[in-house]
């Protein structure tokens, strides 16, 4: 699991909520180092809601929710405050954010529950591969930031246990794929390959192009121009439709007349069509082709480049074997991903009273005053060193047996 980056100070308009970390009268007493508690006003050990039985704590939960809102931010969502109040995907953006890090809660918790019923725990090799990428990242934070392991951690707002479980799941994940693979649970099927083929949006089209000119000034064609272009793209497409053998005197005129690219003889590149895939093509070139039937031909399609006729293909045996063996060397990651979202999916989850009372954006606001305020009282506490320190002997120059985080040269990379 990719750790992500702390949230970085300098955003605006973030304080505490007053009076959030202090214990009411009859509270239970807090630890003063839950940030759960500090910024979601929840201990860490809260329960939020259950998957299949199975508790998952705010410890968990609260760090994948903070993952969803800074993803949002980063993809240009969420810009100010007003955008709290906008939809995500037809959803209202506190809910989406909460079901969104739910969602990725419950994977991890079904993929360990599935590996748990097969008996499968992290090997002595895999806790000691994750013991050392933890080590690494412990020097890294050291080295970039001045910080220690669980105050990098406390910015996430997750314990250095939680995270340590969270890591372990995608060594049970690999295991549980690799044991099914031995048990030819995964094994493909050609109507499984042929779905992948599918769903990775492969076709195959040829098409007749008839392209706007190209003006001496270098400007687009005119509305004129491309009228023009149009009116012989119907024609065109006419007299294809009331030939005897349509299909035959589709490629005689695409032959003949097709503005597509040509070889030296004049013989067009592609005469027998393309095998294209996904985003290869212009989108209305795609959208056309893919919306038709094999052997059907489309009404004339508008692109930047021109006009297309296009006719729609079916796989040679040779060319749908060919995307089968390149879809059967994934199909098990492939497989098991569906598999993935089949039980999440099918995930019995029970959320609790404090989960419905969970607001994002004042967590998202809070977690972000918390960075900044560690950042104040690091800075305080670094000055408050710099003026105990003796000044140096005159004429020795003070030395440092470090390099100051981010520094050029010698400095972290």
């Amino acid at each position: 699991m990719n750790v992500k980056q702390f949230l970085c100070a300098g955003m605006t308009g973030a304080l505490l909520v007053a009076g959030l970390t202090a214990c009411a009268p009859g509270a239970p007493e807090v630890d003063p180092s839950d940030v759960a508690y500090q910024t979601a006003g929840v201990t860490r050990d809260t329960v939020l809601f259950t998957v299949d039985g199975t508790e998952v704590t705010a410890d968990e939960y609260l760090f994948w929710l903070l993952q969803s809102v800074a993803s949002a931010k980063q993809s240009g969502y969420l810009a100010d405050d007003d955008a709290w109040e906008e939809e995500l995907n037809g959803v209202p953006t506190a809910e989406y954010l909460k079901e969104d890090a739910r969602n990725t809660s419950v994977l991890y918790t079904t993929v360990s529950n599935h590996a748990a019923a097969a008996g499968l725990t992290v090997t002595e090799e895999e806790q000691a591969e994750a013991d050392a990428e933890l080590e690494t990242l412990t020097q890294r934070v050291d080295s970039y930031y001045g910080m220690t392991l669980q105050e990098y951690l406390d910015q996430q707002c997750i314990s250095e246990a939680a995270f340590r479980k969270l890591n372990q799941v995608p060594y049970l994940a690999r295991s549980l794929q690799t044991q099914m693979e031995e048990a030819g649970e995964l094994t493909a099927q050609d109507a499984d390959l042929d779905a992948m083929v599918e769903e990775a949006g492969y076709y195959k089209a040829k098409h007749i192009l008839l392209a706007f000119p190209e003006n001496e000034d270098g400007s687009a064609a005119t509305d004129e121009q491309k009228a023009a272009v149009k009116a012989e793209a119907d024609q065109i497409l006419a007299q294809i439709r009331t030939a005897a053998d349509p299909l035959v005197e589709f490629d005689k005129v695409m032959n003949e007349r097709s503005d597509d690219s040509r070889d030296e003889n004049n013989q067009l590149y592609a005469p027998d069509g393309y095998l294209a895939y996904a985003g290869q093509m212009k989108p209305q070139f795609e959208s056309a082709a893919k919306a038709l039937a094999v052997g059907e031909i489309s009404e004339p399609v508008e692109t930047d480049y021109g006009y297309h006729i296009i006719l729609r293909q079916d796989f040679t045996d040779e060319e749908r074997q060919q995307l089968r063996d390149s879809m059967a060397a994934i199909y098990p990651d492939y497989a098991m991903s569906k598999l993935n979202e089949q039980w999440v999916e099918e995930a019995k989850v029970e959320v609790k009273p404090a989960y419905e009372k969970l607001d994002p954006n004042s967590f998202y606001k809070n977690m972000v005053a918390f960075a900044e305020q560690w950042q104040e009282e690091k800075a305080a506490e670094e000055a408050a060193q710099a003026t105990a320190s003796p000044a140096p002997e005159t004429g020795t120059p003070a030395q440092s047996t470090e390099p100051a985080p981010g520094a050029t040269g010698s400095g972290a990379q």
